[in-house]
């Protein structure tokens, strides 16, 4: 009786806005902010209530407190169900705990360590206490149950989705032949987005096109990632005499990302691990092709729709860059049915249902 009440009178959430200070321009930040709103368009019966570290961006279509304000203090004492957001525990909270798991990229590669000291304890342990576990893939669901020993019963797949403007109507041929020109002069390019971090393996992307590009007329065009790139990708660069064929952008907004895809001969990605894979929608959604790492995850959101390569092969890599990239119109639509924040906000709803058993 007391779970039906609470889903009538409605569902008060407490999150962790831990992303939104550490890493608020990252995938994880944006799946929350589309998950806040798909639940607002759906008028779902959920309240949620995210306190925010100070120096943390502030999500919209959602309320807020600072930490440690009495705002988060009686939104955490009113809970009935506490979200983490990335493996965070508040001691004092009685009420039931969900998590989100992403990858277990630490857990996989502990040689490279892409997160602090005692990350992968953190972890396991926080899936382990939740009363659900929201995973973003079946590749990490499939983890979580071998690595982390969560029960199957109590993982719901919710897969991220596509956002405005990658799901509206494809950019002009004008608009495109002028994002060219300004950014590449003119010439065919490939794509490289988000982090460059080590387990993101782009240095097998930069060898690769060193050594492909006196045989192609392809630039590449890097956006987002670190500040600048290493002083050894660098010096690759200028080895190679392609200072002006590599092409880089710290940050640009949604609108000119779009333009970048839409652009792109292909987006390239080698990574030797992901949770999911938001740029490969993206780019799928602009009508981009792909030319990804072979790793399973890949396989299972892109399986006929990407060019497939063994992600420390180099010399693959530089082969995969001279060849032309198969694009369906086709495969566009069928990601955008396939992937919705509407479809992952209901599976979130199941999740937190279960949670209150």
């Amino acid at each position: 009786m007391l779970e039906e009440n609470k889903m009538r009178s409605g569902m008060r959430i407490s999150v962790d806005g831990w992303v939104f200070r550490n890493s608020p321009n990252g995938g994880i930040a944006r799946y929350w902010s589309e998950l806040f709103r798909a639940m607002n368009s759906l008028e779902a019966n959920v309240r949620y209530h995210v306190s925010l570290p100070p120096g943390s961006r502030r999500p919209p279509h959602v309320r807020t407190s600072r930490t440690g304000s009495p705002g988060a203090y009686w939104a955490a004492w009113r809970a009935d169900l506490f979200h983490s957001t990335y493996y965070t525990h508040w001691p004092r909270m009685r009420c039931p705990e969900v998590t989100t798991v992403y990858d277990f990229v630490d857990a996989s590669f502990p040689l490279l360590h892409p997160n602090s000291a005692g990350f992968v304890e953190r972890q396991f342990a926080a899936l382990r206490r939740a009363a659900a576990v929201i995973a973003i893939s079946k590749s990490t669901r499939d983890l979580a149950i071998e690595l982390a020993g969560v029960a199957p019963s109590r993982i719901f797949l919710a897969y991220p989705a596509i956002a405005e403007p990658f799901t509206q109507s494809l950019p002009t041929a004008d608009a495109i032949r002028k994002f060219r020109e300004e950014h590449t002069g003119g010439a065919p390019y490939l794509i490289h987005v988000g982090h460059r971090k080590n387990y993101k393996n782009f240095r097998t992307i930069l060898k690769a096109f060193c050594r492909m590009a006196p045989k192609t007329d392809r630039h590449l065009l890097i956006i987002g990632g670190k500040d600048r790139l290493d002083e050894d990708e660098i010096h690759w660069i200028i080895a190679s005499r392609l200072m002006d064929r590599v092409h880089f952008k710290r940050h640009v907004d949604d609108a000119t990302l779009w333009l970048a895809y839409a652009g792109a001969d292909a987006m390239v990605h080698a990574s030797l691990m992901e949770g999911f894979g938001i740029p490969v929608l993206e780019a799928l959604a602009c009508g981009t092709g792909l030319i990804l790492s072979d790793i399973p995850v890949y396989r299972e959101i892109a399986e006929g729709m990407a060019t497939f390569v063994e992600a420390g092969d180099a010399d693959a890599w530089a082969q995969a860059f001279l060849s032309a990239v198969e694009v369906q119109p086709a495969w566009r639509e069928e990601v955008l049915r396939r992937y919705t924040w509407d479809a992952a906000a209901q599976i979130h709803l199941k999740a937190y249902e279960y949670a209150l058993k």
